[in-house]
């Protein structure tokens, strides 16, 4: 039960956020698939598997890129269309209000340390995303020059 609310919660943010940026509404169920893999798999990876937050974060990200490098040529989206509304799910909001929190509360090194843990998830969550694009780009490239050959 606690897997089939998340995918719904995944799906419904994205969209919602979705609906924020002006996307087409022909493109909400792919952000909707996109955010509910994206968020649940990131779940799941994080409560189930136990897995860092910072591993967890890159593969929800990858998939965020997977998804929409192939879902965008499918149905002819610009990828931010895609990647804006579901990588909201990811975005260590919480982190960097405690960063905030602590500095207002004078707790300097709990502050330093959720500052840090906020950008290494950050960090991650930007690697992740850009792994696909990258690495389609490198096997294009691979392709070209065994043809040349």
């Amino acid at each position: 039960m606690d897997i089939f609310l998340n995918i719904l919660l995944g799906a419904l943010s994205a969209i919602g956020f979705s609906l924020i940026t002006n996307a087409p509404r022909r493109a909400a169920g792919i952000i909707g698939l996109t955010g509910a893999m994206s968020w649940t798999v990131f779940y799941l990876l994080k409560n189930y598997f136990h897995m860092n937050v910072l591993i967890a974060n890159y593969i929800g990200a990858l998939i965020i890129g997977v998804m929409a490098y192939f879902l965008a040529r499918r149905y002819r989206l610009p990828e931010n269309i895609i990647v804006i509304p579901c990588l909201v799910n990811l975005v260590p909001g919480g982190n960097a209000y405690r960063t905030i929190l602590y500095m207002v509360q004078n707790n300097y090194s709990g502050s330093i340390n959720q500052g840090f843990q906020t950008f290494l998830i950050a960090s991650f969550l930007a690697i992740g995303l850009f792994t696909t694009p990258y690495t389609a780009a490198s096997v294009k490239r691979l392709k070209m020059i065994r043809a040349k050959k």
